[in-house]
């Protein structure tokens, strides 16, 4: 990373902090400076990975420093006010949306893993059903916002297949079609929402399910080091045991659970400076119940969407964040654990 990029780095983040204590954001402060002090920590040790000519040098610092630019963006869209925020939030879905549809080929001979061109007006109702979205949750018509896309646009897009006299392929676009909506204008959208109730909830789900996903990598790589010395027997079955050996070799049981488990007790860090809730202020235990969930749910998450690039033949969903792939590959965890933190919250708090 060259001088001035490193400049323009260190003024987003003073410029967030500003904010933040312009608006007395003590909470969100708090966040944001131990996040930055843990990616200072992540930059030296790739620094000395880098004196000791380590193998996994280059990775650790393309990885570190996408970080610091998706942090720091993400830190600026915040800390501005709710229209920032909820145009930044809104891109986000729509540039995942996006590249998903950029993974599938489009052609004129439709095959089981191609799109047809007649599909296109279905595919630009679901761009427009993101900017919807936006307004629903700016204005906070939660009634409608639920619905909307899994009720409304999901009905809209058979009917416009029916009004194209479609039956060759049409049952294998809409399958794929509507499974990009959910996931990316539905799913991943639940976002838009959170910010009525406060950016600190977006940091706390966001923050537990990217420590889900190093832990999970970190993990990993001990427990494979370490079963490998063990005897045949129960417990080396059990780290062993894996969850889709199929979709992705290397996740187990054990390094989920026990990831689950530690996210589980790191929420738990969070719940002091959380704010006040309509129904009160969010419990130690029920936070316990939410870290795990979005330990267990960030797995899911992460194993669908190797499972969808598999089936594509693709490694990652793009190359715009070095050392990360896509921004698929960054989301996938967030697509499961947004809409689950979002409604155990509302449904407990609201």
């Amino acid at each position: 990373m060259n001088f001035y990029k490193k400049v323009l780095l260190a003024l987003i983040i003073m410029v967030s902090f500003y904010l933040l204590a312009r608006k007395d954001d003590v909470a969100m402060l708090y966040v944001m400076i131990g996040i930055v002090g843990l990616l200072m920590i992540f930059s030296i040790v790739y620094r000395l990975l880098e004196r000791k000519k380590s193998h996994m040098a280059e990775e650790i610092k393309n990885r570190t420093i996408t970080w610091w630019w998706m942090v720091a963006v993400f830190m600026l869209a915040l800390a501005f006010n709710r229209i920032v925020s909820f145009v930044f939030l809104g891109f986000l879905c729509f540039a995942a949306l996006r590249e998903y549809f950029s993974l599938i080929p489009m052609s004129e001979i439709v095959d089981s893993k191609t799109l047809s061109f007649k599909d296109r007006p279905s595919i630009l109702l679901c761009y427009i059903s993101i900017p919807l979205m936006i307004y629903l949750a700016y204005i906070k018509w939660y009634g409608l916002f639920i619905v909307a896309i899994p009720v409304y646009v999901f009905l809209l897009i058979p009917t416009l297949f029916v009004l194209q006299n479609r039956t060759e392929g049409s049952l294998k676009s809409i399958g794929i079609i509507t499974l990009g909506l959910m996931f990316f204008a539905h799913n991943l959208g639940h976002c838009l929402f959170m910010i009525n109730i406060g950016p600190l909830l977006i940091m706390y789900c966001f923050v537990l399910t990217e420590v889900r996903d190093l832990l999970s990598y970190w993990l990993g790589k001990y427990f494979e080091s370490f079963t490998t010395k063990l005897s045949d027997g129960t417990i080396k079955r059990f780290l062993e045991c894996r969850v889709a050996k199929d979709i992705s070799p290397n996740k187990t049981w054990a390094v989920g659970l026990f990831s689950s488990l530690l996210v589980s007790l790191l929420s738990l860090v969070f719940v002091p400076i959380m704010p006040e809730f309509n129904n009160g202020k969010l419990s130690f235990e029920y936070s316990l119940i939410i870290g795990f969930s979005i330990g267990i749910f960030g797995l899911i998450g992460d194993l669908v969407f190797s499972m969808v690039k598999r089936d594509l033949k693709s490694k990652d969903s793009g190359t715009i964040l070095p050392g990360h792939g896509g921004i698929i590959d960054r989301v996938d965890s967030l697509v499961f654990t947004i809409p689950i933190t979002f409604h155990l919250i509302f449904w407990m708090y609201f």
